[in-house]
């Protein structure tokens, strides 16, 4: 097994044991906890919303959501103005509790989800936004991950990722190893390079307290939106 495959099975396994851990922090039944997630964890919410502030800022009316978990973001999506979403994760069980929350959410029909890791699952067609929402956290080489996208996708490509601090961080990469999952940090000039090196088009790069939101936009879809 390469050291690629090594990590994606690793990053699969994590996942598939922690789907209602995941739901959960949606869906808190405690007011507190809600009251406590959108206060301490906010990011999480912010990332979310502003995939859906881009894609009416670019005209974007469908989202490939590449690491989609339990379909959370991706219902929200549907609900807040996009058409069409397809969700990819590495995880089945993840990709199952995305199916069954569409349909109880009666979005079914807007939503497609599909089971893969995705820098080897075969799949063609483009969105006009690719994101990818608490993904680069997991993934070892986000360079080609980060083109992948770019090939599927029309208008912008946009992704969060996790900052580096001195006390936080090695907290979480020592919890998230000690549960067999491996974890990545990143600085604010390496993201920005990062989507240069893509040359997808124009690069934005918006610090939050939890790290960075970044995307990239078609020159000529941002002209048309000037």
């Amino acid at each position: 097994m390469s050291r690629t495959s090594e990590h994606s099975a690793k990053v699969q396994s994590y996942f598939d044991h922690r789907v209602a851990d995941y739901d959960a922090f949606y869906d808190q039944p405690s007011a507190f906890w809600r009251w406590f997630n959108r206060t301490m964890r906010k990011a999480v919410y912010y990332r979310r919303d502003q995939t859906v502030t881009l894609a009416q800022k670019y005209g974007c009316r469908s989202v490939l959501d590449v690491g989609c978990g339990s379909g959370q973001n991706s219902v929200w999506f549907v609900r807040h103005g996009l058409e069409r979403v397809l969700g990819l994760d590495i995880s089945s069980e993840m990709v199952e509790e995305s199916r069954g929350l569409a349909e109880r959410a009666g979005v079914a029909s807007r939503c497609e989800f599909r089971n893969g890791d995705f820098m080897s699952m075969d799949f063609s067609g483009k969105c006009d936004i690719a994101c990818a929402l608490g993904v680069f956290d997991y993934v070892l080489e986000p360079d080609p991950f980060l083109r992948r996208m770019a090939q599927h996708a029309e208008k912008v490509i946009y992704g969060s990722f996790p900052g580096w601090s001195l006390v936080r961080s090695p907290l979480r990469k020592l919890r998230y190893a000690l549960r067999g999952c491996p974890t990545h940090f990143y600085r604010q000039a390496q993201v920005r390079a990062l989507f240069e090196s893509v040359g997808f088009g124009s690069v934005h790069v918006m610090p939050i307290p939890s790290g960075f939101l970044a995307w990239s936009v078609r020159d000529e879809v941002e002209d048309e939106s000037a």
